[in-house]
């Protein structure tokens, strides 16, 4: 399929749909991986998903420099491996699909509601036996809640589990008012789109990054003040059967999230909302290379997190009250204890 990059986005783009996973929700699950997020968080492990437009990647440590993809190129876009006229280039991937070595890669194939489902059918028995499921991940899989919705209301109606991992910057205006007491009917489109896909959702896995917003905007792009409004209007949600229950994950990164200060203020902060449980992922540096592959800018030098970094964090929040876990190690049974 050939894409036209200056084209505005209307089709998500799918970077991958993995299986067997879990790290990412309950049991045994498949992760659909939207391309497109509204965050540039310093330290991601996949800044291929930042985009909502497909993306040529090249993997230097693979190319055995046969020059096939210069000679196969329809619009004679590449001038060397690893070099292309990005204006030129209409991402065709003639060039992924006849490289033979596998040092180029197509990021992002648009990808209809009946082929996701026709490759998630083969693994219903795995959820059925393990309490798993579908988690919709990206990216920023709320950037595209409205195709979303639809493959949610499928797989539903299939019996299918369903979590969605968001960073939770998205807008939800009106959906609750002041008083918290039950949801309005009455809200902006592009809120009352989210929630209609969020709603359909057994759980909301809910990325907390940096509390302080000046320090959220350096690290992260952008501040968090809606971020805040949105963790606690979906914890008031969930506490009232009237949306899915929320369990929040924070990247552990050293010297950046894993403050002192950072993390007693989340610690208080998910105390207030009655959400007195969180998931530490640590940092991991998989999303270095990966910017070599899509050739943007080197991201921080981030030591690595070791062993003591762990425990200290551990020790911070566990001193506000909250229980820490290990991905894949959560027990999801505490979240029909918070109603």
């Amino acid at each position: 399929m050939l894409y036209d990059s200056k084209k505005e986005r209307h089709q998500p783009l799918v970077l991958s749909v993995q299986h067997f996973c879990l790290q990412d929700g309950p049991g045994v699950r498949s992760v659909i991986f939207f391309k497109g997020c509204p965050l540039r968080c310093v330290w991601c492990h996949n800044p291929e998903s930042w985009s909502m437009y497909p993306e040529l990647a090249f993997k230097k440590h693979l190319c055995i420099n046969c020059g096939y993809c210069m000679d196969i190129c329809p619009e004679k876009a590449i001038k060397s491996p690893g070099h292309w006229d990005r204006e030129r280039c209409r991402l065709c991937f003639t060039c992924v699909q006849n490289c033979p070595s596998g040092a180029l890669e197509g990021l992002g194939l648009e990808q209809s509601v009946e082929s996701i489902l026709e490759s998630l059918r083969p693994e219903y028995t795995y959820y059925k036996n393990s309490g798993g499921g579908v988690t919709f991940s990206g990216g920023e899989p709320t950037l595209f809640s409205g195709f979303a919705a639809e493959l949610a209301d499928r797989l539903r109606s299939e019996g299918v589990h369903l979590a969605a991992e968001t960073c939770g910057l998205f807008n939800l205006d009106g959906i609750v008012p002041r008083d918290n007491s039950k949801i309005l009917a009455k809200s902006r489109d592009s809120a009352r789109e989210v929630w209609n896909f969020l709603s359909k959702l057994d759980l909301i896995l809910f990325d907390i990054k940096i509390f302080d917003d000046v320090k959220h905007r350096q690290f992260c792009g952008t501040g968090n003040s809606r971020i805040k409004y949105n963790l606690e209007t979906l914890a008031v949600l969930g506490h009232n059967h009237t949306g899915p229950p929320v369990w929040p994950r924070l990247p552990l990164i050293p010297d950046i999230t894993n403050t002192t200060e950072n993390l007693v203020e989340w610690g208080r902060f998910l105390r207030k909302i009655n959400l007195p449980y969180l998931t530490l992922v640590p940092y991991h540096r998989l999303g270095e290379s990966k910017r070599e592959w899509i050739q943007i800018k080197k991201g921080l030098n981030i030591r690595d997190l070791n062993n003591g970094d762990l425990e200290t964090a551990k020790a911070i929040l566990k001193s506000e009250g909250i229980t820490c876990y290990s991905p894949g190690e959560e027990e999801w049974t505490r979240l029909s204890e918070m109603g």
